[in-house]
């Protein structure tokens, strides 16, 4: 059976494999760890160290800037950095991506790599870096336009090497463009809560829109002398309790969005717009370990962070690694992922057998044995039942052995939380899902089951907090309609 499943992925990566993705997994990736970040990445030394050096003094300038502080209890945080830009487009199949953040309750991963001309890859990476540091101090939940903005803002910091802060400077000849000739109206950019445009990252008119609107809202005055920075606080609460983003702008900016571009247009009309200067500490030489990652190591890097975009370029590369390395725990977890659902858990159960103590293939074989209890729709619905109970303990078992990880922890609490629902344990559920939440409290799913467990243990008012997190802040409107019927029972037990 093993050889039968492994023969199957790797015909059917054969199929799908083409000749451009040869070699990035070849090349010479290291990793560079340092007090605060680790860099998987095929610079060389010199770059990498370079490029760890301004990050790190990025970390302690920004954290003056943004709100809140840095929660203790992160997940790691990993950086892929690529020295080509093509390489980048390659493993995440896209011709326009730049860079991207993603957070998850067991590691959230930076990924980013130079332009399309071989440039600014430290203002790239500055700029998911900062999406990064939002979501790590998530005091509030912020829309697309100013997230993105922001990140574009801060992106052109600079710290030099007494400690001073160079924020605010402007790309002239980009932000100019963008708003002379958007292609866009600026409501459509204010009025977006979720995404803008997601696969023209940086390279679009609408982030150059963005970036010029954040970088007016933290400098400009209005026409009574009065700092539009002095009110950004109030008006960015307001948005993340459910106002929209145009009627905060008017009420509470005493800005109409519809005649903003005149206004931005006239703004970035000088040459020399004043930048904000301050200081901050340095250090003088940065600690650092190095080491090259071997073939297999380099691979399942790759695959794992490839693989939500670029699901081909991931089987291929996991499916490589388990044909030199059939027990290799890692690979086996994120096939379990990519295949369908009878290779899926299959997979899982290998990658568990292989090492019982793994927390990831722990928690991915709970993941799917929780799955199974949902019901199929197919009229097997009551010959599922009969097993649910066993299935369900089971996996309670494999989510607590996992809960002894400091690194995955967050995810299984998680899952704790969810199966304790389902089993209608709501003090429990509650229990876990607090832990989950304090790892990533602006998810809004993590605060949809929070305030489900808080409704069922009859906490109204903390279950409509975050209810109406997922109400307001779920991308995807079948959750944001699933909020508001949890609401509504809230409503009728009130």
């Amino acid at each position: 059976m093993t050889r039968r499943l492994l023969a199957v992925v790797t015909v059917a990566v054969l199929l799908v494999s083409t000749g451009a993705q040869a070699g990035i997994e070849d090349r010479d990736w290291c990793l560079t760890s340092t007090a605060h970040f680790d860099l998987v990445s095929d610079l060389p030394q010199d770059e990498a160290l370079a490029l760890l050096g301004s990050l790190d003094r990025f970390r302690s300038a920004a954290s003056a800037l943004l709100p809140g502080s840095i929660a203790t209890d992160l997940p790691p945080l990993k950086l892929l950095v690529f020295a080509r830009s093509r390489d980048f487009g390659t493993t995440f199949n896209s011709t326009v991506l730049a860079g991207f953040a993603r957070s998850s309750l067991s590691q959230s991963l930076l990924a980013s790599g130079p332009d399309r001309e071989g440039r600014h890859l430290h203002r790239n990476v500055f700029h998911e870096y900062t999406h990064y540091l939002l979501r790590s101090r998530a005091a509030l939940n912020l829309p697309i336009w100013y997230e993105e903005g922001l990140a574009s803002y801060l992106s052109t910091l600079s710290v030099d090497g007494t400690g001073m802060v160079v924020v605010g400077r402007v790309p002239y000849r980009y932000v100019r463009g963008a708003i002379l000739s958007p292609g866009v109206s600026i409501m459509d950019v204010v009025g977006e809560r979720f995404v803008l445009e997601a696969d023209h990252h940086e390279v679009s008119n609408v982030y150059g829109v963005a970036w010029a609107l954040v970088r007016f809202l933290h400098h400009a005055k209005a026409p009574d002398g009065t700092r539009y920075a002095d009110r950004l606080g109030a008006m960015l609460s307001a948005i993340d309790e459910g106002m929209s983003s145009v009627e905060a702008m008017r009420s509470i900016m005493g800005i109409d969005p519809a005649g903003l571009l005149l206004r931005l247009r006239k703004y970035y009309e000088k040459d020399e717009l004043p930048v904000y200067r301050f200081r901050t500490e340095t250090v003088d030489r940065l600690a650092f370990a190095r080491r090259c990652l071997d073939g297999t190591e380099a691979r399942y890097a790759l695959a794992e962070a490839a693989a939500f975009r670029n699901r081909k370029f991931a089987l291929d590369l996991y499916t490589q690694i388990v044909d030199s390395d059939p027990g290799h725990v890692g690979a086996l977890v994120g096939l379990s992922k990519l295949v369908d659902a009878g290779l899926a858990l299959e997979f899982a159960e290998r990658a568990h057998d292989s090492d019982p103590d793994d927390p990831a293939a722990g928690i991915r074989l709970a993941e799917l044995r929780v799955q199974r209890c949902r019901g199929s729709g197919d009229g097997q619905e009551d010959k599922q039942k009969a097993s649910c109970g066993q299935e369900l303990q089971s996996a309670i078992r494999l989510y607590g052995q996992a809960l002894e990880s400091p690194v995955h922890v967050g995810a299984a609490a998680y899952g704790l939380g969810i199966v304790s629902l389902a089993v209608d344990q709501s003090n429990d559920a509650l229990r876990y899902l607090r832990a989950a939440h304090a790892r990533a409290p602006w998810s809004p799913q993590i605060n949809y089951y929070l305030g489900e467990a808080y409704r069922r243990v009859g906490d109204l008012e903390n279950a409509r907090r975050h209810l109406l997190k997922t109400a307001y802040w779920h991308p995807e409107e079948s959750w944001r309609n699933r909020a508001l019927q949890a609401m509504a029972l809230v409503d009728r037990s009130d």
